[in-house]
């Protein structure tokens, strides 16, 4: 997997782009239809969230086991190693109806986080991966839109899935569609598992401490600070967003597929043009970075008071749009300040904190058995105060890098 060759490095990109096609289409559709999946098991709002607080719990510590292994045996290996749980996850979904089963499957295959379309782009060791390989910031960015791009258009067709459960439901009942779709996620995920075998990377450098340097260390801790504010609103509003379309507006499976796709259309044409036109030295990645979550959170926050269904999702297709654009600068700002030898332990840890916040998602189903628009206010807010703590602390950063170069 190691290469001195940057031409074998860039000709095996595609692989990952590969790999992240196929990890959108399976895991979109099982995100999204997770939630539904135990809802129409007859489950409660409240047992629904306090289970994915334990999903969150455990991929919190994979993820930092991932990324300590990563800066020793090489990210390629990593993300190889980290495919494995998702696959028996949902290979557990499409073979039993056992509450038991369900839970533990969801737990080891992280079935949690996100219905976003970048949802399948992100998997503990691939920030890492595409830092170690590409040094310029530029191009991290471009390859990370590229990814983004490519994981978004790809969460179509896991939207696509959820549109086809309405039209399947006849022939193999409700529960049973839901096992169908997961067993042929099982099966498109191993086309990521095996993509992933074909990528070549940097050979490491030896690693000279025992967890990270210090400089790095101090970079890091400035990213999780609003990085948790942000994963405390992704956690409260975000993992049941499915089922909330579907009680708050009382629409059918097929109908939050469709609201669903429509926002993997936006989050792809966002994704594009940030690394088309937003790439450059000309402008302030933490400006856009900053803004952008800025209004992710303000339109969440319109999303969860919206009296029509057809404007709640054309507001989250915006958002979504927004989330695009702002996503690959916050991945490559991530690991800005991050030694080389380092980037998947800060990275990985970066991730446990984010998903150590998103255990508000144990407050999600409360609060929505509460008052509908309350997850969403709540993470809305969230996401606005964290946009501003984020900017100042990075911008600060930047400031004082600046003056040590003159």
């Amino acid at each position: 997997m190691f290469s001195n060759s940057q031409e074998k490095i860039d000709s095996s990109f595609k692989f990952l782009l590969i790999s992240r096609s196929a990890r959108s289409i399976a895991l979109i559709f099982v995100t999204l239809a997770f939630s539904l999946y135990l809802n129409s098991l007859g489950y409660s709002l409240v047992f629904i969230g306090i289970l994915y607080l334990f999903i969150v719990l455990f991929n919190m510590f994979f993820s930092l086991i991932l990324g300590f292994l990563g800066d020793r045996i090489g990210y390629s290996r990593a993300l190889l190693v980290g495919e494995v749980l998702p696959l028996a996850g949902v290979a557990g979904l499409a073979l039993s109806t056992n509450i038991y089963v369900i839970a533990l499957s969801a737990i080891v295959g992280g079935i949690s986080g996100t219905a976003g379309g970048m949802r399948g782009a992100f998997s503990p060791g691939m920030t890492a991966f595409v830092a170690s390989n590409w040094p310029d910031e530029i191009g991290r960015v471009m390859r990370l839109s590229r990814i983004n791009v490519v994981a978004s258009l790809s969460s179509i067709v896991g939207g696509f899935f959820l549109i086809m459960h309405g039209y399947l439901s006849p022939y193999f009942g409700a529960v049973g569609t839901f096992r169908f779709l997961f067993g042929v996620s099982f099966m498109i995920l191993l086309i990521s598992f095996v993509s992933l075998m074909l990528l070549k990377e940097r050979r490491r450098p030896k690693k000279t401490s025992r967890i990270m340097k210090k400089e790095s260390f101090s970079y890091m801790m400035k990213i999780i600070i609003p990085n948790m504010i942000n994963g405390a609103a992704i956690g409260v509003a975000i993992p049941l967003l499915p089922l909330w379309f579907e009680l708050r507006f009382g629409v059918s499976v097929s109908f939050v597929g469709e609201i669903f796709t429509l926002a993997y259309i936006a989050t792809a044409l966002g994704s594009f043009i940030s690394g088309k036109y937003l790439n450059s030295a000309q402008i302030r990645a933490v400006t856009v970075s900053s803004v952008t979550r800025f209004f992710q959170g303000l339109i969440l926050i319109m999303v969860a008071f919206s009296p029509l269904v057809v404007i709640a999702f054309t507001l989250y297709a915006v958002r979504s749009g927004i989330a695009g654009l702002g996503a690959p600068m916050r991945s490559a700002i991530s690991v800005r300040g991050i030694g080389s030898e380092d980037y998947g332990t800060a990275s990985s840890i970066q991730g446990m904190a984010t998903r150590g916040s998103q255990m508000t998602s144990g407050l999600s189903g409360y609060l929505m058995d509460l008052y509908f628009p309350a997850p969403l206010f709540l993470g809305g807010l969230l996401q606005v105060t964290g946009s501003f703590v984020y900017y100042r602390i990075i911008r600060n950063w930047e400031i004082k890098r600046d003056q040590k170069k003159e």
